[in-house]
């Protein structure tokens, strides 16, 4: 597109080398630490990714007889089977007036433009990222209920004691090991732009392509928490419930980090439950530790916590919320 402003000009230049920067910055599942398993196959024919699974193992035999069969004995031969990611394009747009760009200060407009641009298609792919953890699609389940562990969906550790109170509602927070998804990215955040000189604006959009996929639903495991961030903490999660995933998931076998760590993503609602059991505050009043400030409790549950449990602890708003669980 040809345009003779200089200012669109520069802040388009602008707008490009920057996003990316700006989405790695603002998405959080993409992250390698967090989903090993990651494939990037940007500028190359195709838009899927198959990516093969080989069955778990089980104990050799012991007691083998002097030239017995040992295949028969214990036959350790691989079985395989694959996952597909096919990639799923996600965008944002926003529209800037001439009037915006002659009356705003350059790096105000852009930016604006980097912060909504970036962060809708990073939420967009976290969001997807999550839904899928739960179930293999890009869609939450529709209850709790469903949560049991078979097929591709995970298990809800604490689905039979969580009460959300009169609506039943609640948010689903996810314990998993990073061998549990897959990643597959087929376009880098990409930029472009239209002039409308009927509006006197013009259109400038965002889009990436990428998909999830889980490789294994026994390294997830989700812990129900009550949904929104001021519900009664006597309703809500507390630590026992993803001390138990944690050991669910060692008693799979599911990989840990390079520290030994596992990944607990939490909605600010479950953060404020689990400090709120930390220093008892929120009428939980069953912790011996002192009062703390957010701070400390940030430090605490990082540190020691994180130690004892066996999870690294990260906050998003953009896990599966404010669904039903019914019993």
């Amino acid at each position: 597109m040809a345009t003779n402003s200089s200012g669109i000009n520069d802040l388009y230049v602008a707008v490009v080398q920057d996003l990316i920067a700006y989405y790695d910055n603002a998405v959080l599942l993409p992250n390698p630490a967090l989903i090993v398993n990651s494939y990037n196959i940007a500028g190359g024919s195709g838009d899927s990714v198959k990516v093969p699974l080989t069955d778990a193992w089980t104990a050799g035999a012991s007691g083998i007889a002097e030239q017995a069969n040992i295949v028969a004995s214990s036959d350790q031969s691989l079985a395989t089977s694959s996952v597909t990611l096919q990639a799923s394009k996600r965008g944002a747009g926003t529209e800037i007036s001439e009037e915006a760009l002659e009356d705003g200060q350059f790096d105000v407009v852009r930016n604006a433009v980097l912060t909504r641009l970036s962060r809708s298609i990073a939420q967009a792919t976290d969001v997807a990222g999550f839904k899928t953890m739960l179930n293999n699609t890009e869609t939450a389940p529709a209850d709790g209920n469903v949560l049991v562990g078979t097929g591709a969906n995970v298990e809800l550790v604490n689905q039979a004691t969580i009460n959300a109170g009169a609506t039943g509602n609640i948010d689903v927070n996810v314990v998993f090991s990073p061998e549990a998804m897959a990643y597959m990215a087929k376009r880098e955040p990409t930029v472009k732009m239209q002039e409308q000189v009927l509006h006197d604006r013009y259109v400038m959009t965002g889009t990436v392509r990428n998909k999830f996929a889980q490789l294994r639903p026994g390294f997830i495991k989700a812990v129900a928490s009550a949904d929104g961030i001021e519900s009664n903490a006597s309703l809500n999660t507390n630590l026992s419930d993803f001390a138990l995933s944690v050991a669910k998931l060692r008693d799979a076998n599911a990989p840990t980090d390079e520290s030994g760590f596992y990944y607990a993503a939490v909605t600010p609602g479950c953060e404020f439950a689990i400090s709120s059991e930390l220093n008892g505050v929120g009428g939980t009043g069953t912790s011996s530790i002192g009062s703390l400030s957010d701070i400390g409790n940030r430090v605490l549950l990082e540190s020691v916590i994180s130690e004892a449990i066996g999870c690294r602890w990260v906050r998003s708003n953009n896990l599966v919320e404010n669904i039903v669980n019914t019993i």
